[in-house]
């Protein structure tokens, strides 16, 4: 155990259950997963106490988030299957989902946001050639003086321009693997959306009270190994935070003015908007600043107290939202009376959908991220339909506010011309 902790660490510590087969392979996935999201938590100051394993009963149970990051518990072995491990990009996705409830809570639409969010970032950093500490040196230390960053910069660069001439020519997709030749691109689809689905699922916020997550974790602590997490080297932190800030370098370039950087009091960035974003920045700040024994602990959707105490905003689906922010901004219908004769109405080309550039699902133009892989739509697009809607603007009066049916499963709201939900895929139960 090393007693050589870095005052302000990430991670304070990890558990892994001892009695098991390839302990020492246990230890070094939670320590891998770990490192690979370090450049996404240092972004935010977010904290873990204690990342541990956990192996619960119930099979389909991925993770917990206990207290805002005081502990963390991850499924990396197969149910029934206690000797072979699950692959490791899911349990690191699973990892960005409890990460999220350090934030928010329930499974809503600030949620989600942040999760897609977090999900680019990881998938820009792999993207970029990043694959944890020590990836520039093949897990030696880098040692010598501490890195000064324009050089910790000149070094992600090359790093990242090393990954991309490595993928030229070849089928490899942003944070992906490559699609066999004559796979079927819809099983593709479905098999991404079912893998966040079984995430959703595989969380215990939804299903379980504070007290049956807490009891759960310190079972697994109470049958686990700890080990102290060593000092974060300085310079291995620098590269890392030259890659995370050339992932958001990209992201500006594809949302111009409208970027968001992520940061401490909007977590969420771009993907959450000003929706994403504390009531203020006091109380950000003294909420990242307590111990991560004080903080409040995260409730479970089923408790009683989390509707009284934390007033969830509705969830309300991406779709809904864009249209309902177009007829606050569009102007008042006036008097026909007082209006002189309108002219003809523009007739623009009429667009039907538009194609995802990661996995090439042809989604509906008014959905402003893919259905599949969450990848936000095209800004031409978005530009162009603004375009078109100004110009009908003044031609014809504003349409009628559509119907709507909430999902069941996660509370969405959707119109009625939408037979699944666009955050759960859940179908609706009657027409």
């Amino acid at each position: 155990m090393s007693t050589n902790i870095e005052r302000d660490a990430l991670i304070s510590s990890y558990s892994h259950l001892k009695g098991m087969k390839r302990e020492a392979e246990a230890l070094h996935s939670l320590k891998k997963i770990a490192s690979l999201v370090k450049p996404i938590m240092r972004a935010r100051r977010w904290r873990v106490g204690t990342l541990t394993e956990f192996y619960p009963d119930q099979q389909n149970l991925l993770g917990l988030n206990v207290n805002r990051g005081q502990k963390i518990c991850l499924r990396l072995r197969y149910p029934g299957d206690q000797n072979q491990f699950l692959p490791i990009e899911q349990v690191v996705d699973t990892m960005l989902h409890e990460l999220c409830h350090n934030e928010i809570g329930p499974h809503n639409q600030e949620f989600h946001a942040l999760w897609d969010q977090l999900r680019k970032e990881h998938e820009g950093l792999i993207d970029k050639g990043y694959t944890g500490e020590g990836f520039l040196s093949e897990g030696k230390s880098l040692g010598g003086r501490r890195v000064p960053r324009h050089e910790a910069r000149r070094l992600a660069r090359i790093a990242a321009e090393k990954r991309q001439n490595s993928l030229k020519g070849s089928d490899q997709k942003l944070g992906g693997r490559p699609v066999p030749y004559g796979t079927d691109i819809r099983k593709v689809i479905v098999d991404a959306i079912e893998r966040r689905n079984k995430v959703l699922k595989g969380c215990g916020e939804s299903r379980m009270n504070p007290i049956e997550i807490r009891d759960l974790a310190d079972e697994a602590t109470h049958n686990g190994f700890r080990t102290v997490a060593e000092e974060d080297l300085a310079n291995e932190a620098a590269i890392a935070q030259a890659m995370w800030e050339l992932v958001q370098e990209d992201q500006k370039k594809e949302f111009g003015d409208l970027y968001i950087p992520p940061s401490v009091q909007n977590p969420a960035g771009t993907s959450g908007g000003s929706s994403g974003r504390r009531a203020s920045d006091e109380n950000s700040k003294s909420s990242s600043e307590q111990p991560l024994a004080r903080r409040p602990a995260t409730s479970s959707l089923t408790s009683a107290g989390l509707e009284t105490s934390r007033q969830p905003l509705d969830h309300v689906s991406r779709l809904v939202l864009e249209n309902s922010n177009k007829s606050k901004s569009s102007p008042k219908t006036k008097d026909p009376q007082n209006e002189p004769a309108q002219g003809p109405v523009y007739s623009a080309p009429t667009l039907t959908g538009w194609t995802c550039t990661i996995c090439t699902l042809h989604n509906p133009i008014e959905f402003l991220c893919c259905d599949a892989c969450t990848t936000e739509r095209p800004e031409s697009i978005t530009k162009q339909i603004d375009r078109n809607s100004q110009r009908k603007a003044a031609a014809r009066p504003l349409p009628p506010q559509p119907q709507m049916w909430t999902c069941r499963w996660c509370s969405t709201k959707m119109e009625n011309q939408w037979w699944t939900c666009s955050t759960c895929g859940k179908m609706k139960e009657s027409s």
